[in-house]
């Protein structure tokens, strides 16, 4: 069978000699009504060009990601998909989050199925392994989705499977659809973790920018003291913390286009912010040599380097979020030192957004303050059904009554 499929792939590779060197060429389709042809020289021999020529044309059949067996395992196809078609059309924290899902929630459950033997019976079977693990609803769709586009890449242009049996799978409509309880952080809770993080360690200015900004976790790790406007009493937000699994920490774009955004903050978080600027600075002069310094690469990419030589090729960032010795303050310290607290860094988000609309803020302002690109987005993820809204629900709905009495 693989003979047959083979002659038929390279019948449509030709060889031509061009000087003392040989070619091959084949056609590659139609853009815009004309024959793209692919072709490529520089081969001794014609039987060197035309082997050349039967890989290249394989592989532009399988949709250029490298994959020219007939028989590969779902492991082998996601990763190369992943590497040659995903990585050229994402932000590297998307990317970061799909190779997450690829390695821990579809390689153990069937990274060693062969492609083409996939049905939807194990992918049912699968979803509801993941659903059994505690997985919201939420994360298995985009688990699903992940495998979902990548299996219509193997269809077409890739021609392995002559269908997708991700398209016939569904989510279970009772998997849980919100794992992670977001709590409401009282100003009582709150005083009490600045008390058991006060002024001078690594999380209380985090915890202060995350309570009083309703920021991203890696949008208050990748500000810097360029984005604060003491006078105007604003911050920017135009950078995001991020890491890459190959090369390190980041300093990225925010997560979408209306994420960048400015932020009109109030005079006690102005207040410590210049209290903490004095500080650092005390420190870098304390630690003198041994002060760490972060610079920025051209793609964002970060260099801890001490005081002493730093790199030529680099411009200084002066990031807010930094321990005494200048060493940055990650994620995942805070990720689980907030844990050990029954809560995460949404749930600071989560507590802004519902103080805000309590108040009275318009639900466009608060959108706005968020970086979210409509209100929707903000009433559906953030806006915390308190009793205090319930409360003022019923006083309008009584003065309803009175006012068509």
């Amino acid at each position: 069978m693989w003979a047959v499929i083979f002659m038929a792939k390279t019948a449509q590779v030709r060889t031509r000699k061009r000087g003392k060197t040989f070619s091959y060429i084949f056609e590659a389709g139609k853009v815009d009504g004309k024959r793209k042809v692919v072709e490529k020289g520089g081969y001794p021999t014609k039987a060197a060009a035309y082997k050349a020529g039967v890989e290249a044309y394989i592989d532009f059949l399988h949709g250029n990601i490298g994959i020219t067996s007939e028989s590969v395992t779902l492991k082998e196809f996601l990763t190369n998909w992943l590497n040659n078609v995903v990585m050229l059309n994402v932000k590297p924290s998307t990317m970061q989050s799909y190779q997450s899902y690829f390695q821990n929630q579809i390689v153990p459950y069937l990274g060693e199925v062969k492609l083409q033997a996939l049905t939807p019976a194990m992918l049912d079977n699968w979803i509801r392994k993941l659903q059994k693990n505690g997985l919201a609803y939420n994360t298995i769709s985009g688990i699903h989705a992940l495998l979902r586009n990548a299996l219509n890449n193997a269809v077409y242009p890739s021609q392995l499977i002559s269908s997708n049996p991700a398209a016939y799978i569904k989510v279970p409509k009772n998997a849980p659809r919100n794992v992670i309880k977001r709590t409401i952080i009282t100003p009582e809770r709150f005083a009490a973790l600045l008390v058991k993080y006060p002024f001078g360690s690594s999380l209380y200015i985090p915890l202060l920018l995350l309570y009083h900004t309703g920021m991203r976790i890696g949008e208050v790790l990748g500000l810097s003291w360029a984005d604060v406007d003491f006078a105007k009493k604003k911050i920017n937000v135009n950078q995001q913390l991020s890491y890459r699994s190959k090369r390190g920490y980041y300093l990225d774009a925010p997560k979408t286009k209306t994420s960048k955004r400015y932020i009109i903050v109030d005079d006690v978080l102005l207040r410590e912010l210049n209290r903490w600027r004095i500080r650092q600075m005390g420190n870098e002069e304390t630690f003198g040599d041994r002060y760490v310094c972060v610079y920025r690469e051209d793609d964002g990419h970060i260099i801890r380097h001490s005081k002493v030589l730093p790199p030529s090729t680099v411009a200084k960032v002066e990031l807010i979020c930094t321990r005494d010795d200048g060493q940055l303050v990650f994620q995942d310290r805070i990720t689980k030192l907030l844990r050990a607290e029954n809560l995460n860094a949404h749930s600071f988000r989560h507590t802004h957004t519902t103080q805000l609309i309590e108040m009275g803020v318009p639900a466009k302002a608060v959108a706005g303050r968020l970086g979210h690109a409509n209100t929707q987005i903000t009433q559906n993820l953030y806006a915390h059904n308190t009793l205090k809204l319930q409360e003022e629900a019923a006083v309008l709905f009584a003065k309803s009554l009175q006012t068509n009495a």
